[in-house]
């Protein structure tokens, strides 16, 4: 009988400092958000063909790195997630039984090395007893953020991994059993600032954040063993109604041959801010500086039709500021 989602889970945990090995204490128990999913999955070994002379078939197979990938999509429901691009946050500040944990590119506090997790995917198989792969070596090369009015906040996450053995059968099926605390956010929790003034009828928002991180292979070995990353990358756009100049002035200031205009910063308090909030207790604020508009385009100018401007932008840094329940981080 035909398998479905139904049948299948999938988890993380993190690793520690040597690839493919957990972090002490840790255990793939978590989940990437509410509503996840895997879109695509694909494991590769490189094959290269040999060929011969004096014929016109392939002569035989060598096998080269082994690679995989996994691309993640899910709704936004907690804020371990940003872990995996911005590495463990510090020690996190409590108040009043909440604590608020902090994900930042600080150069101070942010960690020059790739944080690698580990994934379990479990099949309910027809028979031959369940299947389990173990995906080691896993880096979060990128993680999108996208608020949309109507719809959840989405999130996708793409994962290449290094290391994987032999699928086991033996065992029973045991899905993700972490966060404890969950909350499904949408476009009705989202507020976006930006330049220091709040961005009216905003329709959608995104963020893309990518570290840029790769597998190291070496001799000896068809698996990886290490990962690096390289500068961080931020990203993003956001559409909105358009009611004044403001940000086609701070567009054309970068032009400006003094450099003053580098930034939409101009003494703002804040720069950009995207924040989700449930409740007092319970949010993720994202904050960005040293920001810069790349092109504003202008929509909808046609007859009855509402006008809208779409923004794209780039940032040199990013805070992430998480309230929860949780004592440590998931």
């Amino acid at each position: 009988m035909v398998r479905t989602g139904a049948h299948v889970y999938v988890k993380y945990g993190w690793e520690g400092t040597t690839l493919g090995i957990l972090a002490s204490g840790a255990a793939v128990d978590k989940k990437f958000g509410l509503q996840d999913k895997v879109s695509s999955l694909s494991l590769t070994h490189n094959k290269m063909n040999l060929n011969k002379l004096n014929q016109n078939t392939v002569d035989k197979f060598a096998y080269g790195q082994q690679q995989g990938t996994a691309s993640m999509s899910f709704t936004l429901s907690n804020p371990w997630i940003f872990g995996t691009v911005l590495g463990a946050p510090p020690s996190p500040v409590s108040s009043g039984g909440n604590y608020t944990y902090t994900y930042s590119s600080d150069p101070a506090t942010m960690s020059k090395d790739a944080r690698t997790i580990q994934m379990i995917l479990g099949f309910d198989a027809t028979s031959g007893g369940n299947i389990f792969r173990t995906l080691k070596g896993g880096i979060v090369g990128s993680l999108a953020i996208n608020a949309a009015v109507g719809g959840l906040v989405d999130c996708s996450a793409d994962v290449t991994y290094g290391l994987e053995s032999a699928p086991t059968t033996s065992g029973s099926l045991s899905p993700p059993t972490e966060p404890s605390q969950e909350f499904p956010y949408t476009f009705a929790h989202a507020e976006l600032y930006f330049g220091g003034v709040e961005v009216v009828q905003c329709q959608d928002a995104s963020i893309n954040i990518a570290q840029n991180a790769e597998l190291l292979y070496a001799l000896d070995d068809h698996s990886a063993v290490a990962a690096f990353k390289r500068v961080l990358d931020i990203t993003g756009a956001f559409k909105a109604s358009w009611i004044d100049k403001t940000l086609l002035d701070k567009l054309i200031a970068q032009l400006t041959k003094d450099g003053s205009g580098e930034t939409v910063g101009g003494g703002a308090a804040t720069e950009f801010r995207l924040s989700f909030v449930k409740s007092a207790t319970e949010s993720i604020v994202i904050t960005l500086t040293g920001l810069a508009i790349n092109d504003l385009g202008i929509s909808g100018l046609e007859p009855v039709e509402p006008v809208f401007q779409d923004i794209t932008w780039t940032a040199k840094t990013i805070s992430i500021a998480a309230i929860t329940n949780s004592s440590a981080e998931k």
